[in-house]
């Protein structure tokens, strides 16, 4: 009887242990090509502004492109890899000199400074490896739910895999994608938590409040406030579950563990509140995207997600690529349908039919939708349209989960046989509305994809009404899904470049030459790759970004860039003037901001946008523009006399670092610094606490005494005392987790 116990222990050891193999193993052998090099998933390459030699990959580009949201390279990448830098020498990542004239960089979030798979980035492939950890966390941990709450481990290993390479994964990959694998992760830890409360055993918050405070970390608000009302009606409908004598133990703990998930994630959550009220914040304010939502007619993508091309391949199509968040496909919906009528977990699945339905009805625009956005506090902040996808994939992989496992214990298939016909008359619906919406579908992605949509209808008819047996139709069906899952995901995979060079003769020239001063691009070196590179660049592309410099911005240097997108190419009113015209009219005011080069593309003084610039250059030859640089992708052009970024009359100065300064004054003077005013900095003459004034509208200044003195500059926002006793509080919360299972075996073993 014991060697069958060890016998059946063992088993279910290595099926565990299979099961997890495969989720580690599947979006490593799919992502194959950029890990062997055989492709490129360096994002400086596409979006830098540097690249030479660009040779697209199997299925052509640029476009179609491997991913729809430029914030890969501009903010993830660049400025990740910085915060990294800074966290792995020893700082903490507070501020960013080389953005602007200086910015927040944990307060930004986008960059998830503090998030520890963001320090994969100093790595040469290391937004690679970060984003492969992220499908491998979401796999197991989605894997790990399903199987608590009763799926087979068949159903648990494909809707896992089905969620580990998720439309959203596979179509974004900045920031957005942090949070997602603590979706499942959190709900486990809910599940973890029902389970003790039922079982009349104490604790059970811990992992509850890791996930929580890991989505927080990760860099993405948003998606992190949407996939917390999930799972805010998970929870509400797992304490109905409950005997209601357990069910204020569950929600108290519930609580407990949020309350937890607040306090360690304050070091983020405290800069990033700070910085707000003075941050441009784009579209997140006012009424926000209350009345945005992506037009019906392209609903057929949830279906069949090439449907309207690759990634920005038709120009028509671009409101598309620029506001969807996700897909499904026609196998993962059809299996979700089925799962809605099993009868374990009746109420958790209809909840998350409800979530499917509602959420991507208000991202389409269903009829009375709009009073949802209106009545969720919050939700017309957030681009909704773009960021609840993960949530309702990650709902209809669970339903999926249900279905396989109910396949396994039914012999009949009639579920099934409706879902498959439900999903064949919603293809047909869905490209009716975009019909009638005047759309039209072609292209050999949109022919491809059609093909495969028909393939994966019959496949699933012939599982559903020609297998003999239920566990064949099962097997077939969780090998379709995964089949599926992996096929959509792999396109974008293959749209990256093949072969292509970064070039870095400019960049290492800055580095050699710049100094404390500052570069302004009209295309090279595109922003936030200043901050990649440690070089001081005056754009920025980042949001949220200081309000009191872009209004400067503005006011002063370029009228006409949009207010979170001062790159030297992107225009409010493309009929307006260019970068190039704007940079010649007001070409004092950039001096005065310390800019020392003007960065412009190899050929720009032949082409009409720079043709301010070829102007002045040729008018001028001796003088205030003149070129010192040039490589394959750039020139370099000099701006005389720039204002220095410490000043102060009177004195000598020698300049350690952008924080340290040693002076030699004859008589007390005032120490100009061409950083951005803000909250947060303190300043220390002789290290004496000195105040810090604001100056030339966004600039810093102190006062100097007579003699020799050392100043040194810091930022730490405000309240990070309090956050970090936040943080340790957090931290003693969830050790109470443990210390009450010891304490009540303790106190059980007492006679």
């Amino acid at each position: 009887m014991l060697r069958t116990h060890i016998d059946g222990s063992a088993a279910r050891l290595n099926t565990a242990l299979l099961c997890v193999g495969i989720l580690v193993l599947a979006p490593v052998l799919v992502r194959a090509p950029l890990l062997l090099g055989l492709l490129i998933a360096d994002p400086t390459l596409l979006y830098g502004g540097i690249a030479d030699g660009l040779r697209a990959g199997p299925l052509g580009g640029f476009p179609p492109l491997p991913t729809i949201d430029p914030n890969i390279a501009f903010t993830s990448h660049a400025l990740g890899h910085r915060a990294a830098l800074d966290v792995l020498s020893g700082h903490i990542p507070w501020w960013n000199h080389f953005e602007g004239v200086g910015t927040p960089l944990v307060g930004e979030m986008q960059a998830a400074a503090l998030f520890p798979l963001t320090w994969l980035l100093v790595l040469k492939n290391g937004q690679l490896y970060m984003h492969i950890a992220l499908q491998i966390i979401s796999g197991l941990s989605t894997w790990a739910l399903l199987r608590k709450i009763g799926c087979s481990r068949l159903a648990a290993v494909a809707a896992a895999l089905a969620f580990e390479f998720n439309g959203t994964n596979a179509w974004l990959a900045n920031a957005v994608i942090n949070p997602i694998p603590f979706l499942p992760l959190t709900l486990l830890g809910i599940e973890m938590l029902h389970e003790r409360v039922a079982r009349a055993k104490a604790g059970g918050h811990a992992l509850l409040a890791i996930g929580l405070a890991a989505s927080l970390y990760a860099g993405f608000p948003e998606v992190a406030y949407l996939n917390g009302l999930l799972i805010l009606v998970w929870t509400l409908v797992r304490t109905a579950a409950l005997p209601h004598a357990d069910r204020w133990i569950f929600l108290r703990r519930v609580v407990i563990g949020g309350i937890a998930a607040l306090a360690i994630s304050a070091p983020v959550l405290v800069p990033f509140f700070d910085y707000l009220p003075l941050a441009n914040t784009g579209g997140h304010e006012g009424t926000g995207f209350e009345s945005i939502h992506l037009s019906p007619g392209f609903l057929v993508g949830i279906l069949a997600p090439y449907a309207f091309g690759g990634i920005f391949q038709f120009p028509e199509y671009e409101g598309f690529w620029g506001a969807v968040g996700g897909y499904a496909g026609c196998v993962l919906v059809a299996l979700a349908v089925a799962g809605a009528t099993g009868r374990t977990h009746r109420g958790l699945r209809i909840a998350l039919v409800v979530w499917v339905f509602v959420t991507i009805g208000i991202s389409y625009g269903f009829p009375g939708s709009s009073l949802v956005v209106k009545i969720v506090p919050g939700l017309k902040l957030a681009a909704y349209f773009r960021y609840l996808p993960p949530s309702w994939e990650f709902s209809l992989c669970v339903l999926a989960g249900f279905a396989l496992t109910d396949l396994s214990r039914e012999t009949e298939s009639r579920a099934f046989k409706i879902a498959v016909v439900l999903v064949a008359l919603m293809v047909i619906a869905a490209i009716w509305t975009t019909r009638r919406h005047d759309m039209s579908l072609h292209g050999r992605f949109a022919l491809g994809n059609a093909i495969f949509v028909a393939i994966t209808l019959l496949a699933m008819a012939a599982f559903a009404w020609r297998t003999r047996t239920s566990e064949t139709r099962r097997r077939a069906m969780a090998a379709l899904l995964a089949l599926e899952a992996v096929v959509y995901f792999a396109i974008p995979t293959l749209s990256n470049p093949s072969r292509g060079t970064v070039v870095l003769d400019g960049v290492y020239f800055l580095q050699k030459n710049l100094g404390l001063q500052r570069f302004v691009t009209l295309g090279p070196v595109q922003p936030n790759y200043g901050s990649y590179f440690g070089i001081a660049s005056i754009n920025h592309n980042d949001l949220p970004i200081p309000r009191s410099w872009t209004d400067y911005v503005e006011r002063h240097l370029d009228s006409n860039a949009p207010p979170i997108l001062f790159t030297g190419g992107s225009r409010q009113d493309p009929a307006g003037p260019s970068a190039a015209d704007q940079l010649i009219a007001n070409l004092d005011a950039y001096r005065r901001v310390g800019v020392r080069y003007v960065l412009a593309p190899k050929d720009a003084l032949g082409l009409p946008p720079f043709a301010s610039l070829a102007h002045y250059v040729d008018a001028t030859p001796d003088a205030k523009l003149k070129e010192v640089f040039g490589d394959r992708v750039m020139r370099v052009f000099e701006l005389a006399s720039p204002a220095p970024y410490f000043s102060a009359p009177g004195c000598t100065l020698v300049a350690h670092t952008r924080n340290d300064i040693s002076a030699d004054c004859n008589a007390a003077s005032t120490l100009t610094r061409l950083e951005l005013f803000m909250q947060g900095w303190r300043a220390t003459v002789d290290n004496e606490a000195t105040p810090i004034g604001q100056t030339s509208e966004i600039f810093q200044r102190v006062a100097l005494p007579a003699g020799r003195s050392t100043v040194h500059f810091e930022f730490v926002p405000p309240f990070m005392n309090w956050a970090w006793a936040a943080f340790v509080a957090g931290w003693m919360l969830v050790a109470l987790n443990f210390a009450g299972p010891f304490t009540a075996r303790r106190a059980r073993a007492a006679p």
